[in-house]
């Protein structure tokens, strides 16, 4: 059994692999020629994919879905990893491994991502005028509904800064970063208390 289960967990971890090629070649050629190399892959992958895909993973003309669903491709390959090694599986272990994938794969590349976008905005709210500024303020938007919420809670009818908004966003975002992340450390440890 525990040959058939390492067995599987290499079937994910290739068939993940062919994933993320997929995802490399669609940013390349995103509608691929019937009987193309690349049609095929997408014959493979997209069904999987497809599963995932919802207007509440995009996020302008970036989708999200694929990391969603590497994700949990990637806990039921450990849980198989697991099993297959050690000849056991308990509760404790795929709770912990669930835990460790939605921060991985979900809340850190989220956080990650919109840290950038708010780097970005943040510098093109300092410069005057010209067109970084410009493109960088646009590549930004992704952050403009946090830095609203920042303007309406702390500066409800005074006139501020944008750049001021900006930075005070930015470290809202920081410090929100931290604070998830020892939720999830502190939610990783107790499920890992977990008897059976």
């Amino acid at each position: 059994m525990a040959t058939i289960a390492l067995f599987i967990a290499r079937l994910l971890s290739i068939y993940s692999f062919i994933i993320w090629i997929r995802i490399l070649v669609s940013w390349i050629n995103p509608f691929p020629r019937v009987g193309s190399f690349t049609y095929y892959l997408a014959r493979i992958v997209d069904p999987y994919l497809n599963m995932f895909r919802s207007r509440h993973f995009r996020a302008g003309m970036l989708d999200f879905s694929p990391i969603i669903g590497i994700g949990l491709l990637s806990v039921v390959q450990s849980v198989f990893q697991i099993y297959g090694t050690y000849g056991m599986m308990s509760l404790s272990l795929i709770v912990c491994l669930f835990i460790s994938a939605f921060w991985s794969y979900g809340v850190s590349i989220f956080f990650t991502f919109g840290f950038i976008l708010l780097v970005m905005k943040t510098i093109a709210s300092f410069m005057t005028n010209s067109n970084f500024s410009v493109a960088m303020s646009r590549i930004g938007g992704f952050a403009d509904p946090i830095a609203a919420w920042v303007q309406r809670t702390f500066f409800r009818n005074r006139y501020v800064k944008q750049s001021t908004v900006n930075l005070i966003t930015l470290l809202i975002f920081i410090v929100l970063y931290f604070v998830l992340k020892y939720i999830f450390n502190f939610a990783y440890m107790m499920a890992s208390r977990i008897p059976f």
